[in-house]
């Protein structure tokens, strides 16, 4: 299991997102109401939101079943895919919810973790196809080698 790339890079997209659970989306600086004109500093974080909290858990627990899909690489390949749309919309998300409220806060760079798990996830579809293809060729070898030795010995 931990010796294929692809491993390492679905294992970096589940520890993106589960980092999204302790994280910040954005933060603002307003003035507080007390007389003497000091700021306060708000968060939002992705666990005080519901609808994000629960596409970060989704997303996150697709990224660890892909992790115990190594032998069926076909599965892990729609797995990723799969996780891969969902990160897109949800990042989607967060830049339309971010647009709302555009005026008082900031935008954090863990808001940018899906954008960057989609990528992960791309490269490790590659590099699970390009293991796929090799071990296709390799059975389809096999058996035309085992098939020219047969005929030999008769």
């Amino acid at each position: 299991m931990f010796k294929k790339f692809q491993t390492y890079l679905i294992i970096a997209t589940a520890l993106l997102l589960g980092s999204m659970f302790f994280l910040n989306m954005c933060h603002g600086v307003i003035p507080s109401d007390t007389p003497s004109e000091t700021w306060e500093r708000i968060t939002i974080s992705f666990f005080e939101r519901s609808q994000f909290l629960i596409m970060t858990f989704v997303t996150f627990f697709l990224s660890v079943i892909a992790l115990f899909y190594h032998k069926k690489r076909l599965l892990q390949i729609r797995i990723c895919l799969l996780n891969s749309i969902i990160l897109f919309a949800f990042q989607i998300w967060i830049v339309v919810e971010f647009f709302k409220l555009i005026p008082f806060y900031s935008l954090s760079i863990p808001s940018l973790f899906p954008t960057i798990a989609i990528i992960l996830l791309i490269l490790a579809i590659r590099y699970i196809g390009r293991d796929e293809a090799a071990a296709i060729f390799s059975s389809v070898y096999q058996k035309e080698d085992s098939g020219k030795r047969k005929g030999k010995k008769k």
